[in-house]
């Protein structure tokens, strides 16, 4: 009797257990680890990473083009027609073609100049870096991947690449149009 009134303690408790239990947690509302919790939501907020993800994706053709010559002096306006795409994925690609004589000696030596690589994005600082290039030509002579580059868009079409030097001496600005598919 002892056993069997055990036994019905224990049921009871296991099926008064199930009763309390609340069913699938709700989403969570913030974010952890940080000490400052963030909102989760769908929408990155504005100036994130995702954000400037979302904003440069897609297709750009190339508007205008300035760039310091190779042996110094001011910045010269370079005759070029290029297209820039971008993915979700962080993957940026570069197409070019130019025979402006002020365009860098590797970028007229090919028909067309094509860059394939990460965009390594800094949002707070509105910089981009190129990570990882391949291309059919060296991408030092052209590119200077090891400069940063300030992004900014204006409107949801438009967007400036300026590339800086070691000395933080602007050596390119990039104007670049959002292609409409």
């Amino acid at each position: 009797m002892r056993q069997l009134l055990a036994l019905s303690a224990i049921a009871a408790a296991v099926v008064a257990a199930a009763a309390c239990n609340p069913g699938p947690l709700p989403s969570p509302r913030t974010g952890v680890p940080s000490s400052a919790p963030i909102a989760l939501d769908r929408d990155a907020p504005t100036g994130g990473v995702e954000s400037v993800r979302r904003q440069l994706a897609g297709t750009w053709d190339l508007v205008s083009l300035e760039a310091s010559p190779e042996n110094g002096g001011p910045r010269a306006e370079i005759t070029a027609a290029g297209m820039l795409t971008y993915d979700e994925f962080g993957n940026l690609t570069i197409d070019a073609h130019t025979t402006d004589p002020d365009a860098p000696v590797a970028a007229r030596e090919v028909p067309r100049v094509s860059f394939k690589g990460r965009a390594v994005i800094d949002a707070p600082r509105s910089e981009l870096q190129l990570m990882a290039l391949t291309g059919n030509v060296d991408p030092n002579e052209v590119l200077s991947p090891e400069r940063r580059r300030k992004y900014q868009f204006e409107g949801v079409d438009r967007l400036t690449l300026t590339a800086f030097d070691a000395k933080g001496q602007v050596t390119s600005i990039s104007v670049w149009k959002r292609r409409v598919e």
